[in-house]
């Protein structure tokens, strides 16, 4: 069991910085767990995790200020060793309005070595080691619970428990492959936003093959299910299937009876409130086109 200080002010985050700089320490294991709108509304930053090559630490963010957290993730000379930084770094921008500074995705690395598989699949190539069981049951559990149970703490530390080792295996081959170079240029910028970040509703299966028409009314309604999902802090699967969206987008009701054959919920209150703000939105999107077309 990998043992660890937990991180819940602060004083702690700020002094934890303070011994790093004193003792010299330049590099960090980090990765992220988040709510990724399956238990509430939103993507929110659940925790995170440090591995500083000699102990384990994990970050509450629930209880360390936005402003305390942005001197550990704005940091260019702090380097943090993620896998996949991708995701996490989005979260960050969304969440806190920051760029992560000072990345180095083994992921990249690895990818440059021709491998395209997952941690576990790195963990496995590099270091000969089983792959964690059970992650992706993990993934999707809620982390926004406190206490977190000793199980979830013990798959989160392990996200960083080989990444140094693992890229100590990277470095070796890549200088053997003549790919130093070439890697040191595109980690500088494995935390930028690749390009802007598309609506939720260009994300549906179906969109582009959706007539222009229909993309109109999916955006209106698909705003509608976000204002509500949004106001009753729910994920917004749960107030309409996303699958529904599309089939009101494809064949748009001309009145609330007609709403109300595909659109339903068990709490009648929210289906009724539902209907009203897509009724909304159908007439929002009618008038859209009318100045467009």
């Amino acid at each position: 069991m990998l043992h660890y200080t937990m991180i819940a002010s602060d004083a702690s985050l700020l002094s934890l910085l303070n011994d790093w700089k004193t003792r010299g320490v330049t590099s960090i294991a980090m990765d992220f767990e988040g709510e990724f709108n399956l238990h509430i509304y939103g993507e929110h930053l659940c925790l995170v995790q440090i591995f500083d090559g000699a102990s384990y630490f994990l970050i509450d963010p629930f209880k360390v200020s936005p402003t305390a957290l942005k001197q550990l993730f704005l940091d260019p000379n702090l380097e943090k060793v993620m896998f996949d930084c991708a995701s996490d770094a989005s979260l960050l921008r969304k969440q806190y309005n920051v760029q992560l500074e000072g990345v180095y995705d083994v992921r990249v690395s690895a990818q440059l070595l021709g491998y395209e598989g997952n941690l576990s699949g790195l963990v496995a190539r590099c270091l000969k080691l089983p792959p964690v069981t059970g992650k992706k049951g993990n993934q999707k559990a809620n982390w926004l619970k406190r206490p977190i149970s000793p199980k979830l703490i013990q798959y989160a530390l392990s996200d960083v428990e080989n990444l140094f080792a693992i890229r100590e295996v990277l470095d070796h081959e890549l200088h053997k492959a003549g790919l130093v170079e070439k890697n040191a240029l595109l980690q500088q910028s494995v935390a930028l936003e690749k390009r802007p970040e598309r609506p939720g509703w260009e994300k549906l299966n179906g969109y582009r093959y959706l007539k222009f028409e229909q993309k109109i009314f999916l955006k209106w309604f698909f705003e509608a299910r976000d204002t509500l999902a949004r106001k009753l802090n729910q994920p917004a699967f749960r107030v309409l299937d996303k699958r529904k969206l599309v089939e009101l987008a494809k064949n748009v009701p001309q009145d609330s009876a007609g709403f109300r054959k595909i659109v339903t919920h068990g709490n009648s209150q929210i289906e009724d409130e539902l209907v009203e703000l897509l009724i909304t939105a159908r007439d929002e999107a009618i008038k859209e086109l009318s100045v467009t077309t």
